[in-house]
């Protein structure tokens, strides 16, 4: 069961495109990492689907 599904998330700062076409699913069960280099965008990854996501 998809407990929540992204499709096509970009982010653009000022001369940086930090998420680019960003799609991903979690369903019931799983675990998830995010991983990756400084600037890699898992800081502006969570901060954008916690805005669209997050408790209303």
């Amino acid at each position: 069961m998809e407990l929540l599904e992204l499709h096509n998330i970009t982010k653009r700062y000022p001369g940086v495109v930090a998420l680019d076409n960003v799609s991903i699913s979690f369903r019931e069960g799983e675990v998830h990492a995010l991983v990756g280099e400084n600037g890699a965008g898992k800081s502006t990854f969570i901060k954008t689907i916690s805005v669209c996501c997050g408790p209303r």
